[in-house]
């Protein structure tokens, strides 16, 4: 015997009032169709639920034990709907963001980190990944947004996409490198340098080949330590005197907060515009307002950044 759960949440609703004609004004509805939902209910139990109709409404021993789920419904219900609510308010749910690895260390955390402080009941899943990778999740429904070079966009319907920065590329090294002291750098000092390279699957690894081929260096046998872990880059760069290519979004960042330095050496493109691809079928609130403080905060830190590299590299003319 399956019973309605509004018929429960009106009975309810009698109890609590006492009354049939209160009841029927606070669920915006009429004394008759209440009276008639109650005499349907007790032809459908078999069994009476008010000793008494007359106001005070006077419930039997069922009609309590009924009331009580009622009131369960009520409340589950209610606790929906302020969930749903709060849902198409952009202030609950989850977004899924990719990232790759030195742009989920110097960039999205620290950005994610102060935008839950503005949305507490959004959960964030961030996932490490390169380009590729991470566009075929995001167009696969795996992933929301992803943060990456605009450019590996050829000919994918439905994206929605931003670019947030230039994308030149700098050469990164520690603050006491020997190199930052000499009055010019050349390409033959580059050549005999030991290298920081990215993960073969990697853009950056493609594009810092083509950088340095381009300027006469060498670069098939430079590299001296592969990862695709930003951490564990930086750990041997600021303990030896390794060079890394990095966007100068990343670079900029990693001088201001102390122990690195770009140096002075102008490198050719190709440039990679920065920014974010999300999919219209996957639009939120949540999102949306995701979109809106990402745009603004990488613009903010895109122009401290490219301040700090162009500084660097005004001395290599």
């Amino acid at each position: 015997m399956a019973i309605d759960p509004k018929h429960l949440i009106q009975l309810t609703e009698i109890l609590d009032c006492q009354s049939f004609t209160v009841a029927a004004e606070r669920l915006n509805t009429s004394q008759p169709a209440l009276s008639r939902m109650a005499s349907a209910l007790e032809a459908q139990l078999g069994a009476p639920i008010f000793t008494s109709r007359r106001n005070p409404v006077t419930p039997t021993t069922l009609g309590t034990e009924l009331a009580s789920y009622g009131r369960s419904i009520r409340a589950a219900t209610e606790q929906t709907s302020k969930l749903a609510e709060r849902v198409a308010a952009g202030q609950q749910g989850e977004l899924r963001i990719g990232a790759p690895p030195f742009h989920s260390q110097r960039v999205a955390s620290g950005f994610i980190a102060s935008w839950l402080q503005r949305h507490p009941e959004i959960r964030i899943v961030l996932q490490n990944g390169y380009a590729p990778t991470l566009l075929s999740q995001l167009v696969e429904g795996h992933l929301d947004l992803i943060m990456a070079p605009v450019d590996v966009i050829e000919g994918i319907p439905n994206l929605i996409v931003e670019r947030l920065t230039r994308g030149e590329n700098v050469i990164v090294c520690r603050a006491e490198h020997p190199l930052l002291a000499e009055p010019k750098i050349t390409p033959e000092m580059l050549s005999q340098a030991r290298w920081i390279t990215h993960a073969r699957d990697s853009l950056l690894n493609r594009d810092t080949r083509l950088a340095l081929t381009a300027v006469g260096v060498d670069y098939i046998d430079l590299p001296a330590f592969e990862s695709n872990s930003a951490g564990a880059m930086n750990a041997v760069m600021e303990n030896s005197d390794m060079l890394t290519v990095l966007p100068d979004l990343i670079a900029g960042d990693m001088v201001e907060m102390g122990g690195y330095a770009v140096l002075p050496f102008r490198l050719p493109g190709p440039y990679r515009p920065f920014g974010y691809i999300t999919h219209e079928a996957r639009q939120n609130p949540a999102l949306l307002a995701f979109r809106e403080g990402l745009s603004i905060d990488i613009a903010k830190a895109y122009d401290r950044a490219r301040d700090i590299c162009e500084r660097a590299l005004t001395r290599a003319g």
